[in-house]
Formats: structure tokens, sequence, C-alpha cells
């Protein structure tokens, strides 16, 4: 079993993709957005074909792992900030509609907004505009 947050996901996909078959349909579901969203940034073709609501999301995971067999590691994906950001930066409000909506841990979300706010920001903004 794969452990349920996302550097274990991510560390699957890149590293360890051996052990894929050992994320679970569950945990594909739970992370597709995020991966497909941040994916966006850099394959804006393959993420908008999958950006569909009526889409089985494990296979969107799937189809994902698939696709990066035959990329370089995106070393772009986790690369540190040029510094650091922390939750404080976002309104609790903000913070808990991030949680309901990514349906996400908070740890996950502390781990995005730290190493990710750009993309965070983004999802609020986008969550603002959808009115979500």
């Amino acid at each position: 079993m794969i452990d349920n947050n996302i550097l274990a996901i991510s560390n699957v996909m890149f590293r360890n993709k051996e052990d894929w078959s050992k994320v679970s349909d569950d945990q594909k579901d739970q992370f597709f957005f995020i991966f497909n969203r941040y994916f966006s940034k850099k394959y804006p073709q393959q993420s908008q074909f999958l950006n569909n609501k009526n889409i089985d999301k494990s296979i969107g995971m799937d189809l994902w792992f698939e696709f990066m067999k035959t990329q370089p590691y995106p070393k772009w994906f986790w690369s540190k900030p040029k510094e650091e950001k922390t939750k404080d930066d976002i309104s609790e409000k903000e913070f808990k509609r991030l949680l309901s909506y990514l349906e996400i841990k908070s740890e996950e979300l502390d781990f995005l907004i730290k190493h990710h706010k750009d993309e965070v920001i983004e999802e609020l903004e986008y969550l603002k505009k959808t009115d979500k």
C-alpha cells in the first residue's frame, strides 16, 4: 500500500514506477485534480483533454502515468520555491474552502502552499471565478 499523500503518489509516478499498481483507485481519484491542474502548466493540451467532469479520475491518473513515462524527469514538478511561504498568507476561510474543494488533508495543503503557493493562489482564483 502506498501512503495516502501527494508526495508518495508523486514518488511512485516519477521514481518508483514499478509500484504504480499499488496506488489504489481511491488515491488516483483523490489526487487527479491536483496533478491535472499542475501538469496543465507544462502540458496544456493533454490536461485540457482530461479536464472533463465526467472523466473517470482513476483512468485519468493512469493516462498521466503512461504519458509521463515518455517524458524526461520533471525537475520543475517539486522544485523548491525562492522564498518560503506559509498558510498565514491565505485566510482561514480560503484555506478551508481549498481543503473542501480539493478533498485533501490540511498537511497536504500546507505543503502545497509552502512549495507551490502560486498554483494554490490560482486555484483560489479559479474557485472565485466559478463560484464553487
